[in-house]
């Protein structure tokens, strides 16, 4: 593997999932590589425009990055075949559904759609990253992968803990993926922030296999009984009706 390139790119994804500009210093100590080095590879990225500087000469992602995000949604077949159930399933909400795909036994937004007359930032959330243990994304995700690839992952990563109701034991994961296989339906209850809580359902390919992800965030305060079967319904209907756009038409046997 070209070890330059794949220097330059953890920079470039270091830097996109900050929300702060980093001196050459902080990357050198966060990449274990010379500051020469570092400062070679973002000279490089600045002349090519997906870096910048600020007034202190810290570097931050550039928009460009953008351009290559849209390039690969625009050939996602399956974003643009999914987006009717997504306006549906807003409206019928009023609340920002997000589409996901499986990324490394997690879940990546690469769609968001609003309530109709409601604008946003799409760009905001696209791309973000959904961990297995805390979100009803990941959750999903995480249970359609395999047993192995499971296991790699929280080697790798671990369970981090956000809130007392964060789930850390890996035999406490494997429990509640298997309730998501059985319900197709995820449930994320302050195990992110407390009080804030999510539901999220598969989209199967025509082979079976998981698609995507439709879920959304439900609004702040309490929920009763009521309100958590009528987001779990609406969101299973839409993820389903989904599946049969792709061609898969035994979602209710999966």
């Amino acid at each position: 593997m070209n070890n330059t390139l794949q220097n330059g790119m953890s920079i470039m994804e270091f830097l996109s999932g900050s929300t702060e500009a980093h001196s050459v210093k902080e990357l050198s100590d966060r990449m274990k590589l010379p500051k020469s080095h570092i400062c070679r590879l973002l000279k490089t990225l600045k002349d090519i425009g997906y870096v910048e500087q600020n007034d202190d000469r810290k570097y931050f992602i550039s928009l460009k990055i953008l351009c290559l995000s849209n390039g690969c949604l625009r050939r996602m077949g399956t974003r643009t075949r999914v987006r009717p159930f997504l306006y549906k399933l807003a409206n019928e909400l009023g609340r920002e559904i997000y589409l996901q795909i499986p990324h490394d036994c997690q879940s990546m937004v690469v769609d968001v759609v609003s309530p109709e007359g409601v604008k946003r930032d799409l760009g905001l959330d696209i791309g973000s990253i959904n961990p297995i243990n805390y979100t009803a994304g990941g959750k999903v995700c995480a249970a359609y992968s395999s047993p192995k690839e499971l296991e790699a992952h929280v080697k790798k990563y671990g369970l981090r803990k956000m809130t007392d109701k964060t789930i850390t034991d890996l035999s406490k994961l494997k429990i509640e993926l298997e309730k998501v296989r059985k319900e197709k339906v995820a449930v994320m209850d302050s195990e992110r922030t407390p009080g804030v809580a999510a539901i999220a359902s598969p989209v199967f390919d025509c082979n079976g296999a998981l698609a995507a992800v439709i879920g959304t965030m439900l609004p702040e305060g309490e929920h009763t009984e009521k309100d958590w079967n009528k987001y779990k319904k609406s969101i299973y209907d839409a993820a389903e009706s989904a599946s049969y756009a792709l061609g898969y038409a035994l979602y209710k046997m999966k």
